[in-house]
């Protein structure tokens, strides 16, 4: 979704026309389902598809753009948790989460 936009320069400007109003759009939508779940995760049976798809969408907006995801401390906690699952804890440390597409 993000990273489209980013191969069309100039990506300022598509960041503060696109990225951020979409993040205003979405995070929080997103943090509300963490909340009502209960689970910890997006739905209140537990982990499922979607919380892979989100939190991918949330380590790369997080990448690119930590002021945006600083407003989210729920969003934050909620991606140490899924990188604290143990089937997924080796795949996590061993990843590349330092680079920035500015």
């Amino acid at each position: 979704m993000i990273l489209a936009f980013y191969d069309t320069p100039p990506k300022a400007e598509l960041k503060k026309t696109k990225v951020i109003p979409q993040s205003e759009l979405y995070l929080p939508l997103y943090q509300k389902y963490l909340k009502e779940s209960g689970s910890g995760f997006l739905v209140k049976s537990g982990l499922t598809f979607a919380d892979f798809v989100i939190s991918e969408f949330l380590i790369t907006l997080r990448m690119e753009a930590p002021d945006i995801m600083e407003k989210y401390p729920d969003l934050l906690q909620y991606l140490d948790r899924m990188k604290a699952i143990p089937q997924l804890k080796e795949y996590y440390a061993s990843r590349n989460e330092e680079f920035n597409f500015k």
